[in-house]
């Protein structure tokens, strides 16, 4: 594609430098936690509640 290098070298030149690589494995174990923290609270829910997951978040 015509743009595929142009994007490639925009990429290993402002996105992954080293900075942002030691800030990713740095802030990953946090984020993935929370993640799963979030996912297990809803299943608490859901399961003991004996909650739907549309009664816990209202679409309308």
């Amino acid at each position: 594609m015509p743009g595929e290098e142009l994007v490639r070298r925009f990429l290993e030149r402002r996105v992954l430098t080293e900075k942002n690589i030691e800030r990713f494995v740095k802030y990953y174990w946090l984020v993935s936690t929370a993640r799963m923290v979030l996912g297990v609270t809803i299943l608490i829910l859901i399961l003991i509640g004996g909650l739907k997951f549309g009664q816990l978040i209202p679409w309308r």
